[in-house]
């Protein structure tokens, strides 16, 4: 389960039924942490919607009490660092990997808290590719990921038919900034081309593995 340090409870909201809402929601590559942020279904900071209903105020402890609930907070140990090489280079991001991540944003996604949409932002990417590949390439050569991609906006989606004072009731939703998430799937389709070559992953490696399954594992042990 993720873990949270929450933000001002001013800044956490739920969001009702099926009512839309855009409700809220330098480090290492080794250390993430989760930050909860958001705002109400106008875009504006909102102080607290009662579990019964919009239109009344429920307690802060009812948030003090759902937030310590749905995000435990576990001890953090030191942040984990690779040994690097000396003398070991990082492959620049390519026009080609940031168009291979970017095409696969979601346009009329929600954006994080930065509040930038995913249409605007690809926009700027097409606009000013350069820009971007500077950035990227940056954080993987001083192996950083910028604290503000780790902040994210808490949505609480109440589950049908459950009780509204229990926060067990509520799936949490966090939303990242996707300039975050295009770093993400650069990482991500690096690691992927290097698992998947000869020599990588074993071939009775199923799980979290593009187009196998536990059928492919059970083929394989009968």
């Amino acid at each position: 389960m993720p873990t949270a340090r929450t933000a001002p409870l001013q800044d956490v909201c739920c969001a009702w039924r099926s009512r839309p809402a855009s409700a809220g929601a330098g480090d290492s590559f080794a250390t993430r942490s989760t930050v909860t942020y958001g705002a109400n279904h106008t875009g504006l900071p909102c102080h607290a919607c009662d579990a019964r209903g919009p239109g009344s105020l429920a307690p802060l402890s009812w948030f003090h009490g759902a937030l310590a609930a749905l995000f435990p907070r576990v001890p953090s140990g030191p942040a984990f660092q690779l040994p690097r090489r000396a003398g070991e280079l990082v492959p620049a991001v390519t026009l080609e990997d940031l168009k291979g991540a970017q095409s696969r944003i979601k346009e009329l996604s929600a954006p994080g808290p930065d509040g930038v949409p995913n249409m605007a932002l690809k926009l700027a990417v097409a606009v000013r590719p350069d820009i971007f590949l500077r950035v990227y390439t940056m954080c993987l050569e001083t192996g950083v990921f910028p604290s503000s991609w780790k902040r994210q906006r808490l949505v609480l989606l109440p589950k049908p038919g459950k009780p509204p004072d229990e926060p067990s009731s509520y799936r949490p939703l966090c939303i990242l900034d996707t300039a975050g998430k295009i770093l993400e799937r650069i990482i991500c389709d690096r690691l992927k081309a290097f698992t998947e070559r000869p020599g990588g992953l074993s071939e009775r490696q199923y799980c979290f593995r593009k187009g196998r399954s536990t059928i492919d594992a059970i083929e394989d042990v009968t």
